[in-house]
């Protein structure tokens, strides 16, 4: 195998969590490769605002992403825009559409995805009237009527900043009240835009000429059917660990299929470490970029330590 197809280091994903990881990686010496197939930034790259991230009042989360891809490009850092489709833990190789590239260690961080309503159109819809992400597409429907489904910190975020955007913002969700941190759900409710539909839940993406056009909503209180004329609904209803290329590895997961990891974040195979919304517990930028930080310092570790090439599983 050529040097171009052998790294120090590893890194799929291109979240907080595979930044992080790769601006430690290369900032200590690693000849270091990040691995990203959709778009560098991750769910948090779409955060309409955030608020807890140390050092910054309010930063929009594709900015701060952003700032983190140019830290690792300046440390040196390679960044490969391509799926990684398979690990083989045992030859320590990622595979891609290029070919196999060997790695020394290797970072999971290849985080959460979207949760669905299941609607029969929805996935026809995306990208005409459908959308996961308001900082994305919000302002395409400026002085619009719009809605949000969700009762969570995503949800209460997304509804704060349509707020901003369209005209009316409906905001759906199948209790009787907002999960969201109580900060969050004080400010949604004090929206005078907002039009709350609790207890209810979507049954139906009602379109004309293949673009949403309403909603039928049912509340599960007093069981009515309404309708409702939104140009656009934003999804926040959760996210899921993408731990599917993990798991083909042979690399141990839990019972919600988040990948099981040490203190030090290493997996069920040594070298291969994870960090971020993948390995589950609290799913927050701070949180992944400290696990990413663990597992690079330790990735370091055990590559300038030479265990690597002794790839037999614990």
């Amino acid at each position: 195998m050529s040097d171009k197809n052998e790294v120090d280091l590893a890194v799929i994903g291109g979240g907080p969590a595979g930044l992080t990881a790769a601006i430690y990686g290369a900032r200590m010496g690693l000849k270091t490769t990040i691995y990203e197939g959709k778009a560098f930034g991750g769910l948090a790259g779409t955060a309409p605002k955030i608020e807890n991230y140390p050092g910054f009042g309010s930063i929009n989360g594709l900015e701060l992403t952003e700032k983190m891809r140019e830290q690792a490009e300046n440390w040196g850092a390679n960044f490969v825009f391509d799926n990684v489709s398979a690990i083989n833990p045992k030859e320590m190789t990622v595979t891609t559409f290029e070919g196999n590239t060997k790695a020394k260690a290797i970072i999971i961080a290849t985080g959460s995805k979207h949760l669905t309503l299941g609607l029969s159109n929805e996935f026809e819809l995306i990208g005409n009237g459908i959308s996961y992400c308001a900082t994305c597409d919000g302002p395409l429907f400026r002085d619009q009527v719009v809605a949000t489904v969700g009762g969570g910190n995503a949800a209460g975020l997304e509804a704060i900043y349509l707020s901003g955007v369209a005209r009316e913002v409906y905001l759906i969700h199948r209790r009787h009240c907002m999960r969201a941190e109580k900060c969050i759900a004080d400010e949604v409710i004090s929206l005078n835009n907002l039009i709350p539909m609790f207890n209810s839940t979507i049954e139906e993406a009602i379109t004309k000429e293949n673009k949403l056009e309403g909603l039928k909503i049912k509340n599960h209180e007093t069981g009515e059917i309404s309708k409702i004329s939104v140009n656009a609904l934003f999804i926040a209803i959760g996210v899921e660990p993408q731990s599917d290329l993990a798991k083909k590895a042979g690399i141990e997961l839990d019972d919600d299929n988040c990948i099981k990891v040490r203190k030090n974040q290493e997996t069920s195979f040594p070298g291969i470490y994870a960090a971020g919304d993948v390995t589950g517990g609290i799913r927050q930028v701070t949180t992944a970029v400290g696990e990413a930080t663990t597992a690079a310092m330790n990735a370091y570790l055990f590559i300038k330590k030479g265990w690597y090439g002794e790839g037999e599983p614990k």
